[in-house]
């Protein structure tokens, strides 16, 4: 392990507020705005103990504590549970937690990611990871312009999990929190784990497989090229692949993006990005580079421009990567699920050209088109701003990981950690314990001891699971 001689990487100061700058959800001007404040002022003044006291230890009781909450509150386990968890991420974020104590600008929504985004660093990560964290969950909740959107939830997830993909080693940890913190089996580039447990519905069984971005990736490549070699869905395709009734097809093809050294070589030592998954781990990284893959060179696709309507998958990939999620303000569509909208019309003499194509979903570009709406971007930001008939206007919150890293403003890449252990992913059994503690409820149809058993293993894993026992209608009441 290499020894840290240098004095370790300070997390970046946040940038200076801005006297004129606001966040649209905090316009003085707009009584909406002004009402959602108050809103999550009374959400906050519920739940922000959770931030700063250890609610769980000592002699409190988990389960008793939620329901306390549930009959205080009138909300729900499922709502209760999900606000404690979301409010509990701020613990190990001080600089967070005192802008939301000031501003109380973060929902539930954008505490929620935060807190799922941060729960793959375990129990124990080094205090210098949540330091740097910290400071860009800051700056990135620090307005810097009149009106400016609101980073949402894709956003915060995009920019902590490439944060987090992108420490390199190599500070030593506490040897016994190390352990503790990778007891869970990591799994190795081009592995996977596989689980059978009883489906959803009646006479039904289920199949996990967990697996790193890259691995997932290719197998769903191959899942789809197989498919379409025979004409089938992918769902069929599936079925036929695991019993051994077709062949696999003999090649296919996986999107991601990677950045480049100064050289123009690829930086194997940073995440790369696949579409539809998300940004690799080490592993996962690993795996990509060694599919021995085709590069496609971004920056050439960012100012080509073409005589034809259709855009070429250089420039189509270079958009998509930009713009991230469909570019109407709120809108989170994915951006491999929208069109490429001309932004000057083809017809009125627009040019097929990155500068002049962006990522609008079927519905929104029927806004455009119906003239209910237009935008126009501001080349050195990147900014969008949506001007609308009734005389208002609304940014676009763009939540492209290119999009951060290709403006005047904002021109790098990569943002590794110098002498900062690349984190292990303890993810893999997570899935497959709560899923068997599913399988025991449909069993012994305890709900309060299910619900029990998956919080603990929330807790313990620092995750959320997103499938939760439904619990028996109460019997009705009869009339004598």
């Amino acid at each position: 392990m290499t020894q840290l001689t240098d004095r370790p990487p300070q997390p970046p100061e946040p940038p200076p507020p801005n006297p004129t700058a606001f966040f649209a959800t905090e316009n003085p001007d707009n009584i909406d705005a002004i009402a959602g404040m108050g809103m999550r002022a009374a959400i906050h003044a519920v739940f922000h103990h959770y931030a700063t006291a250890d609610e769980f230890e000592g002699s409190k009781d988990h389960d008793t504590e939620l329901a306390r909450m549930c009959s205080a509150t009138g909300l729900s386990l499922t709502e209760v549970r999900g606000a404690v968890y979301a409010y509990r991420s701020l613990k190990d974020l001080p600089m967070l937690r005192a802008l939301q104590e000031a501003t109380h600008r973060l929902d539930l929504r954008r505490l929620k990611a935060i807190d799922r985004a941060i729960s793959v660093l375990g129990d124990t990560p080094d205090p210098e990871v949540f330091a740097l964290l910290d400071a860009l969950l800051v700056t990135l909740f620090t307005p810097t312009k009149p009106n400016q959107a609101l980073p949402g939830a894709n956003t915060i997830t995009t920019r902590l999990n490439k944060a987090i993909g992108d420490m390199d080693s190599s500070v030593a940890f506490d040897q016994k929190k190390r352990e503790k913190r990778e007891k869970g089996r990591t799994l190795l580039p081009g592995e996977c784990e596989v689980t059978f447990h009883d489906g959803y519905y009646h006479g039904s069984s289920g199949m996990t497989m967990i697996a790193d971005h890259a691995t997932s990736a290719a197998v769903k490549a191959f899942i789809g090229e197989t498919a379409k070699e025979h004409g089938i869905t992918d769902d069929e395709a599936t079925l036929l692949l695991l019993t051994g009734k077709i062949a696999p097809a003999a090649n296919a093809r996986v999107y991601g993006y990677a950045p480049k050294n100064s050289d123009g070589t690829i930086d194997e030592s940073a995440s790369v990005f696949i579409p539809g998954h998300g940004f690799t781990t080490a592993t996962g990284t690993e795996m990509f580079h060694s599919f021995d893959p085709k590069l496609v060179d971004m920056d050439a696709a960012a100012t080509r421009s073409i005589d034809g309507y259709v855009p070429p998958a250089d420039i189509a990939a270079f958009v998509r990567g930009r713009d991230g999620t469909c570019i109407y303000p709120g809108c989170d569509r994915t951006a491999w699920e929208c069109q490429l909208d001309h932004r000057i019309a083809y017809g009125l003499g627009g040019s097929t050209t990155a500068n002049n194509l962006y990522c609008l979903c079927q519905k929104h570009h029927n806004v455009k088109t119906d003239r209910r709406a237009f935008y126009l971007v501001d080349p050195t930001t990147g900014d969008v701003v949506w001007l609308f008939s009734d005389g208002t206007y609304a940014l676009a919150d763009r939540n492209g990981f290119i999009n951060s890293q290709v403006t005047e403003t904002t021109p790098r890449w990569k943002q590794t950690i110098n002498d900062v252990e690349r984190l292990k992913r303890t993810r893999s059994r997570f899935f497959a314990k709560c899923h068997r503690v599913l399988d025991v409820f449909e069993e012994n149809f305890d709900y309060e001891e299910c619900l029990k058993s998956l919080s603990a293993l929330e807790r313990e894993y620092g995750m959320e699971f997103p499938f939760h026992p439904v619990p028996f209608p109460e019997e009705p009441e009869v009339d004598y």
